[in-house]
């Protein structure tokens, strides 16, 4: 069963006259939302007292929806409706020993936060929600440290939208205005599920992608490597169709080879595989195969003895090549930014006389 979103409480109603009876209201409109609170401490002057008092008296809270972290070797929190609403309570003693550090790393399980007034703690606080991109409510018309996190908040960097963050500074308080700040964190918590959502189908339609392209290399290197028992094993194979296993084979071999290296770039994160890249690899691998096959067979012809027949190799000769041709071109596709490099870099032709009849 998923829990209801938990929305971390921070700051204090020191602020401002009316920063009391707005917690009040917010605590109320949180518990109507069917949103959990997390909370920290109980004292007088402390946001999540105010909170807690509103949250309790609307009779809507479950079960453990109000959240207490504290340091287990420190000072319990003790909030007056615990006596009479003990069940609405979820105590969770701390092993750190400074509330500090149970503070602030609590706030990497909340959903949201709600900031009002506050001083240095506040604004840290707001500082690593930001970072953490959860849904964020500091009211930067009662002062503090929430207003500076307000003055931080950017739209499309941030989950609040600009409208919404006009309200967090909007002058007067009222009700109905407790209403449409729930609301905001409500709205940001839906566009964060969301945003989570597009996330995991493009993730899967990645690893589906992936997939695909490690089933068509897999099928091409195969066919490739299939040339060589062909080659091999049959003993009267027709002279056109051994020169064509020996001049084909090497660029499905590359093809395969750079498909696999696309293959092993997107699963590392380095490589988006897109139509594009596909269409542009699988071209480069049949060019790098080709042109590593060409060149390997061309030295194999022009280096072999005369066979005294119409053939300018033997045909148990061609046969190996075939085998030799299929590996060169798998190496070539799967390093072909290295073959495509050598291959610009070299000298075809001999320039060194010309250049040193120009003279000085």
């Amino acid at each position: 069963m998923t829990e209801d979103p938990i929305v971390a409480i921070v700051g204090n109603v020191k602020t401002s006259l009316d920063a009391p009876a707005a917690a009040e209201a917010l605590g109320r409109e949180l518990a109507k939302a069917g949103l959990r609170i997390l909370v920290y401490s109980s004292g007088a002057d402390f946001l999540e007292g105010r909170i807690v008092k509103g949250y309790v008296a609307s009779r809507l809270a479950k079960p453990r929806s109000i959240q207490v972290r504290y340091p287990l070797h420190g000072e319990k929190p003790e909030f007056p409706e615990q006596q009479t609403n003990g069940e609405v309570f979820d105590w969770r003693p701390d092993h750190s020993q400074n509330w500090e550090m149970s503070f602030y790393q609590s706030l990497n399980e909340a959903n949201g936060i709600l900031l009002m007034g506050g001083g240095d703690s506040t604004m840290i606080a707001g500082v690593v929600a930001m970072g953490h991109g959860i849904a964020m409510l500091p009211l930067a018309a009662f002062g503090g440290a929430a207003s500076k996190v307000w003055e931080s908040l950017r739209p499309g960097r941030d989950l609040p939208s600009a409208d919404e963050i006009s309200l967090m500074a909007r002058p007067g308080w009222s009700d109905d205005h407790a209403a449409e700040c729930v609301r905001v964190i409500k709205d940001q918590l839906a566009r964060k599920a969301e945003l989570v959502r597009q996330r995991r189908i493009e993730e899967r339609r990645k690893e589906v992608s992936v997939s695909l392209h490690a089933f068509f290399a897999l099928l091409v290197f195969v066919v490739a490597v299939a040339a060589v028992p062909v080659a091999l094993a049959w003993t009267d194979i027709p002279q056109s169709l051994l020169v064509s296993l020996l001049f084909f084979s090497p660029l499905l071999a590359g093809v395969a080879g750079s498909t696999i290296r696309l293959v092993f770039d997107a699963s590392q994160g380095s490589t988006p595989v897109t139509t594009q890249t596909t269409l542009t690899t699988v071209a480069m691998g049949l060019i790098a195969g080709g042109v590593a096959g060409l060149l390997f067979i061309t030295a194999q012809i022009t280096t072999a003895p005369a066979t005294g027949g119409p053939n300018i190799v033997s045909p148990e000769q061609a046969k190996k090549l075939v085998l030799f041709g299929v590996l060169i071109g798998f190496v070539a596709g799967l390093t072909l930014d290295a073959v495509f490099r050598k291959l610009i870099s070299t000298d075809v032709v001999n320039v060194s006389a010309i250049e040193a009849r120009k003279g000085p």
